[in-house]
């Protein structure tokens, strides 16, 4: 069973009972086959990283669209022979295809807004941290006007090198998602579905105030704000 790291496990499962559940038949119905079915589908709801429980009921909807394009296809195949019946496929499946994208659009819509309000509300933290757990094309700040005489360019900030950072720093880059769970329940979370840091580490954690860490804590408050 795949997890969902920022929803609990009992929301997961749901989630995928519910796609599961509403998924069309496979071609040679086994339970080999249905089981291979359920894990590509899950593992595409996984990978649309939904961060809330409307994201994940929208990831669900954008995979089981896409399936029944799949299945429209593959019965306009098996129905060659019958122009009606496999033309009636075709607009099935052209139907499905544009319901998918659609979805789609409205979901990277909906997760660039939140990006958007969290570089907003948090810039400075944003500015060192927030382009490692997400690529967000917002302006920190307005353009100045062009001067008379342009004055020199003012370097970019370097980008720390991950080993110069400490193993927490490098912990939350790895695992966000762990990481803000730790973080909110001041420890290790109960029930634990992860393999779990050091005890020093998980210190590190609870306590830091890096901008790292900072930004985490930032992105699940714009995350419950949405």
């Amino acid at each position: 069973m795949h997890s969902l790291p920022n929803l609990t496990p009992s929301i997961a499962r749901e989630v995928f009972a519910k796609l599961c559940a509403s998924l069309a038949p496979p071609r040679a119905d086994t339970p080999e086959t249905r089981a291979a079915r359920d894990e590509l589908a899950m593992a595409a709801v996984a990978a649309l990283h939904p961060t809330d429980a409307l994201d994940a009921m929208l990831a669900v909807d954008i995979v089981l669209a896409e399936a029944c394009y799949a299945d429209a296809v593959r019965q306009a195949g098996e129905y060659r022979d019958d122009l009606a019946v496999t033309n009636r496929c075709r607009a099935q499946a052209a139907a499905m295809l544009r319901q998918m994208r659609g979805l789609l659009r409205d979901y990277e819509g909906r997760q660039a807004k939140r990006d958007k309000a969290l570089a907003a509300m948090h810039p400075a933290a944003m500015e060192r941290a927030g382009y490692w757990f997400r690529d967000v094309s917002v302006p920190l700040s307005e353009p100045a006007p062009a001067q008379a005489e342009a004055a020199p360019p003012i370097p970019a900030p370097t980008k720390p090198e991950f080993s110069e950072l400490t193993e927490a720093e490098q912990y939350a880059l790895l695992h966000p998602a762990r990481t803000r769970r730790i973080r909110a329940a001041g420890g290790l979370p109960t029930p634990c579905d992860f393999g779990p840091p050091e005890p020093a580490i998980v210190e590190q954690l609870v306590h830091g105030t890096s901008p790292i860490l900072l930004a985490l804590d930032h992105s699940e408050l714009a995350t419950a704000a949405t």
